[in-house]
């Protein structure tokens, strides 16, 4: 049985690759318009290619302007918007924090907690009402990892910022909940999950046995942005195989 029902209209940045197209691929699956937005022509051409049901806009997270023009574009191209999924984000250096470089650092927090709030303000201002936010943080938001401080704090930002939008927005019939996902297969993920030590390790701690798919995050995100239970706004689901815990 599915819950959500009827073709709606959604944004998702760094909708071309990760979980963005893991998503992005489940939503037009199930019949939903899907803009997209990505880094590289090539990759953004790639995922328009794949039928009318998806468009897309190069747009840098950390860039307040592309973002906004991306979702204007998305409002010129489908009529309107009703949901946003806020994905976009980069990796740590995987270094100790003594190492860690500032300039990277600050490059980091600008992709993954500043450009959620351009790809938020963006939302707020184009979404129809009511209307569906969802933020996409990280399992390590919730349970830090050694080496990854840079990482690790972004996304504690991105879950407060989610929270405090939230707070603000919900009265404004905007529905705002964040995503933590643990450990899925992506281009970021491969050089950890192909490697058959640090694999076993990670698996150790999740109790679920397993790395997510996208069955996983898709659905999940579907019913997020399907607005179903706005009374929501304002949680933070790891989907982890309760590998937060």
């Amino acid at each position: 049985m599915r819950l959500v029902t009827g073709s709606r209209r959604y944004l998702i940045t760094g909708g071309t690759s990760g979980i963005g197209d893991m998503c992005a691929r489940h939503l037009t699956d199930a019949g939903h318009r899907v803009w997209v937005t990505g880094t590289r022509d090539e990759s953004v051409s790639a995922a328009t290619d794949r039928g009318s049901a998806v468009g897309g806009s190069v747009a840098d997270a950390a860039d307040a302007d592309a973002v906004s023009a991306a979702f204007d574009d998305a409002v010129r191209a489908f009529g309107g918007l009703d949901g946003a999924f806020l994905n976009a984000g980069i990796d740590g250096e995987g270094k100790p924090a003594e190492h860690l470089d500032a300039v990277t650092f600050r490059r980091v927090l600008d992709v993954n907690v500043v450009g959620i709030l351009h790809g938020a303000q963006a939302a707020h201002r184009t979404l129809a009402r009511p209307g569906a936010i969802v933020v996409n943080a990280s399992v390590n938001a919730m349970r830090p990892e050694a080496h990854f401080a840079d990482y690790n704090a972004s996304k504690a930002a991105t879950s407060a910022l989610a929270a405090t939008l939230a707070m603000e927005w919900s009265a404004q019939g905007l529905c705002v909940t964040c995503v933590c996902p643990g450990y899925f297969r992506t281009n970021m993920t491969a050089q950890y999950l192909d490697d058959p030590q640090i694999s076993s390790e990670l698996l150790a701690r999740i109790p679920a046995g397993r790395f997510g798919n996208a069955t996983d995050i898709g659905a999940t995100v579907e019913f997020l942005l399907s607005n179903t239970a706005p009374f929501l706004s304002g949680a933070v689901i790891p989907i982890a195989g309760a590998g937060n815990l």
